[in-house]
C-alpha cells in the first residue's frame, strides 16, 4: 500500500527529495539487534509468566490509547468508557493522571526505557509485555499481573506453542491484533495519529519534535517522523484486513479510529480512492460464501 501511494503521488514528503517507497527512503532497523532480542525473549521465558493465548470471542470493547495529540480531546469520553482501556507506553500513566482507570498496559519496546512509563503501577491492571521487552522491565513489574505476548519476529526463536501477533513495526499496530487474540472484536483507537500538531500530546510536549518533517496528503500537511510514517502506512493497510471475516468464518475485527491525524487521514484517503473495494474484489475468489454474505 505504501508503495502504491508513493508511486501515484497522492502522498509525498514535502521538500524531502523524490517520492519513492517508504522502505527506500527510510530503512527500518530495530533498536536492539537479533542477539539482544533473543536474550530478552529467553529471559522472559525463564520467568514462567502466563502467556497470551487464543481466547474465544468475547463481548465488550477495548479502547487502546496511544500518545498522539488527539487523545487529549477524548478525556471525558474515556472517563465514561464502559469496557477495557489499554494504555500504550506513556499513555498508561497519562490516563491515570487524568482520572481515567486503565485496565491494561501494552509494551513492545525492547529498551529498558520502557519502565520509565511505569511510574504508577496499579495492582488491578494487566501488563501485556512483548516477549522482546528488556529484562529490567520484567523485573520492574515483579509481583504484578504480567502477561507475555509474542510479536512476530522472523529473526528470533520463540518457544514451542507461542501464538505470534503480527501488526507492523510499532506497538500501536500490534495492539488490535493482541486484542483479537484475547477474544475482543470491538477495538477503538485514541491518539493513534502518527503525527504532531501545536497541541500537547500524551507526553506533555507541544510542537514538532526534532527530526520531524512535513508530509502532504490530500491537500493537508502532517508533521511526522520516519517511524510514525511507517506506522501510519502499516496501520491503514491493516484497517482493510481487519474488516474481512476470518478464514475460519469467525467475525472480523471492528477497529474505530478517533481524532484527525495522519493515520486517520491515510485510511480515509484509501476509502475515497477505492482501495478498499479493490482489495475486496481481489480477495473475492478466496472468500467462502459465508464470508461474502458477512461483507454485505
Amino acid at each position: 500500500m505504501s508503495s502504491d501511494l508513493a508511486r501515484n503521488g497522492s502522498m509525498k514528503i514535502v521538500d524531502e527529495g523524490p517520492v519513492v517507497t517508504i522502505d527506500k527512503i527510510f530503512p527500518m532497523d530495530c533498536v536492539v539487534n537479533t542477539d539482544g532480542r533473543q536474550k530478552h525473549v529467553d529471559y522472559a521465558m525463564s520467568l514462567n509468566l502466563p502467556r497470551c493465548i487464543t481466547r474465544k470471542e468475547r463481548k465488550g470493547k477495548v479502547a487502546i490509547v496511544a500518545s498522539g495529540p488527539s487523545a487529549t480531546e477524548f478525556v471525558d469520553l474515556l472517563k465514561a468508557w464502559v469496557g477495557e482501556i489499554w494504555g500504550i507506553n506513556g499513555a498508561f500513566a497519562w490516563l491515570i493522571h487524568r482520572g481515567i482507570k486503565p485496565t491494561g498496559f501494552v509494551g513492545l519496546d525492547p529498551e529498558a526505557l520502557l519502565k520509565e512509563y511505569l511510574i504508577t503501577m496499579p495492582d488491578d491492571a494487566t501488563y501485556y509485555l512483548g516477549a522482546c521487552c528488556h529484562p529490567e522491565v520484567f523485573d520492574h513489574l515483579k509481583g504484578k499481573n504480567v502477561r507475555v505476548w509474542f510479536p512476530i519476529d522472523g529473526q528470533v526463536k520463540f518457544p514451542f506453542g507461542a501464538v505470534p501477533v503480527h501488526g507492523g513495526s510499532t506497538c500501536l499496530g500490534r495492539a488490535p491484533n493482541l486484542a483479537y487474540l484475547l477474544g475482543y472484536r470491538d477495538v477503538h483507537i485514541f491518539g493513534g495519529d502518527s503525527s504532531f500538531t501545536d497541541k500537547e500530546h500524551v507526553y506533555d510536549e507541544a510542537g514538532m519534535p526534532a527530526g520531524s518533517f512535513p508530509v502532504k496528503l490530500g491537500g493537508s500537511v502532517y508533521h511526522t517522523t520516519r517511524q510514525m510514517l511507517s506506522q501510519a502506512c502499516e496501520f491503514a493497510e491493516q484497517m482493510l484486513e481487519w474488516s474481512i471475516p476470518g478464514l475460519d468464518g469467525g467475525a472480523p475485527l471492528s477497529v474505530s479510529l478517533y481524532g484527525d491525524g495522519l493515520t486517520q487521514a491515510l485510511y480515509a484517503h484509501q476509502l475515497e480512492a477505492g482501495t478498499y473495494h479493490q482489495y475486496l474484489r481481489e480477495l473475492q475468489p478466496e472468500m467462502s460464501r459465508k464470508q461474502r454474505r458477512a461483507m454485505r
